[in-house]
């Protein structure tokens, strides 16, 4: 085998994937080394039984419409991804359920605005002024990632001035401005949990951005779960000439000179290259792939105000009885004990109760996702990973197992009769997210989306040595699979020019 390559990419998560395609699309030659036997990350799936469920994807944005395509599908058909795998729509954003309240939000700035003003009409033009903030701002952001850029930087504050104003904001010190409803507040905010700080914490312009999108062009879902949009990735790197290894870790990225070389496998294998692109996340990369190198330990420094977010715990339902015979018709559904998401986030930092559990019934936008006659349903909450590791495993054990059982009655109350007609259960922890991806804390979100840390705040692509980049969710733009799969054509971008740089000193 070719032992000399153009790149090689380590993980292929789905920021490494995009890296690689994007490379191997552009001639260069490629090496994608998974440690895993399936490519993918969190965009994977896996059986049990008769089921097949999916890991990680809820709704998927920047898919859009056929005749309104969002940022994301234009990347993955520049790429040639949209060859191999198709998109389905989802018909309505969320339901959002409170003791006292049951709403669906549809898709479409009116008839979501409309939605929310009917149901909370003492609080319709606060709600209409803020979501006009939110659009307003989407819009502008628009512009700034467009083909034209930022332009002249002296005209610059002028042009974007929202974005300006917006960037150090919380989302719910903007919001409450609108907003004085508390339930409100957490009908509009209901997607926090996608991006894994509550509104008090997650950044504004973050948040304003996704929600904008959501309403306009929807949701989509990946047809033949994540996996198949994984797969997809990977048959166009080895389309392209591009070569992918799986079932093989990497032991250490060689360097030179403040140079990378290449990389060694646990095997011995050696691979050299003048630029290598880690979509494992930068602390592990720094602290077991590169050693105790002054520039590791200075880079290593200035993530220090960056902190790590959050890991999911889901349990994964093969239900034989199909969603109609359950009352299930929407795909996402948020069961809140409370409006207080903020107190639902600081929550997560314990192992208690969950106050918002997120029951996803997969049939809803994939009719076909699992056997005729059943359901596919996969309930989920998150938490912080570091106190799942204080547990001995007796206590992991029962912990686990009385967290899903609660969650099980919370979605029963949606879904009657969910536990008598359970087929097959499968529990999944911040444990066993580390297990599989070896990110830190088994986060899955890379690091927090704080109004100081995030988008073009954020960690960048460029690694402490010169050849190094870094792609996936904790660098720009974010967590989230739209937002790693561009942060890998981003780090492939910048990795371009330090090939055609390393062949000019040939």
């Amino acid at each position: 085998m070719t032992t000399k390559f153009d790149a090689i990419v380590i993980g292929a998560g789905l920021g490494g994937l995009a890296a690689a395609a994007m490379l191997a699309q552009k001639g260069r030659g490629v090496l994608l080394i998974e440690q895993h036997n399936v490519p993918g990350g969190y965009a994977t799936s896996f059986v049990r039984g008769r089921y097949e469920w999916e890991v990680a994807l809820h709704e998927l944005s920047g898919i859009g419409p056929p005749d309104h395509r969002g940022d994301l599908y234009r990347l993955l058909e520049y790429l040639g991804v949209t060859q191999h795998v198709a998109f389905t729509r989802i018909p309505e954003l969320y339901r959002s359920v409170f003791p006292d309240l049951d709403l669906v939000l549809p898709v479409g700035r009116e008839a979501y605005e409309e939605t929310l003003c009917t149901a909370f009409p003492h609080d319709a033009d606060g709600i209409r002024r803020f979501l006009n903030r939110v659009h307003d701002l989407a819009r502008e952001l628009a512009r700034f990632t467009g083909k034209g850029g930022i332009g002249n930087p002296l005209t610059a504050p002028f042009r974007f001035s929202k974005t300006l104003r917006y960037l150090p904001a919380a989302w719910g010190t903007v919001l409450n401005r609108d907003v004085k409803d508390p339930q409100a507040r957490a009908v509009i905010s209901q997607y926090w949990g996608y991006f894994g700080i509550g509104p008090a914490k997650v950044a504004f312009l973050y948040f304003a951005s996704a929600l904008s999108s959501y309403v306009k062009k929807g949701a989509a879902y990946v047809k033949g779960r994540s996996q198949a949009l994984s797969n997809a990735f990977v048959k166009v790197v080895e389309a392209n000439g591009g070569k992918v290894l799986f079932n093989t870790r990497v032991q250490q990225i060689t360097c030179a000179n403040g140079r990378v070389t290449g990389v060694t496998t646990r095997a011995g294998e050696q691979f050299q290259a003048p630029v290598v692109i880690s979509n494992a996340d930068p602390i592990t990369t720094c602290r077991n792939l590169l050693g105790d190198i002054p520039q590791a330990t200075r880079f290593l420094r200035k993530l220090r105000p960056a902190a790590v977010a959050p890991s999911s715990f889901n349990v994964y339902m093969g239900v034989a009885c199909p969603p109609e015979k359950l009352g299930l018709s929407t795909h996402e559904n948020f069961l809140n004990a409370d409006p207080d998401f903020d107190r639902h986030y600081e929550s997560m930092r314990h192992i208690g109760l969950p106050g918002i559990t997120l029951a996803t019934c997969y049939n809803a936008a994939d009719p076909d996702i699992s056997p005729p006659g059943t359901t596919s349903m996969v309930l989920t909450t998150l938490y912080y990973g570091t106190p799942w590791f204080e547990l001995s495993p007796e206590q992991y054990v029962e912990t686990k197992n009385r967290i899903a059982d609660f969650m099980i009655d919370t979605a029963e109350r949606i879904a009657p009769g969910l536990r008598s007609h359970t087929e097959v259960v499968e529990v999944a922890t911040p444990i066993t997210n580390m297990r599989y991806t070896t990110t830190m804390d088994g986060s899955i979100y890379g690091f927090d989306n704080t109004p100081f840390y995030h988008t073009v705040l954020r960690m960048g692509h460029q690694g402490p040595l010169d050849g190094l980049f870094f792609a996936g969710a904790y660098t720009q733009p974010g967590g989230g699979f739209e937002p790693c799969i561009m942060s890998g054509a981003m780090a492939a971008r910048m990795a371009m020019k330090q090939i055609e740089k390393a062949q000019e000193e040939v």
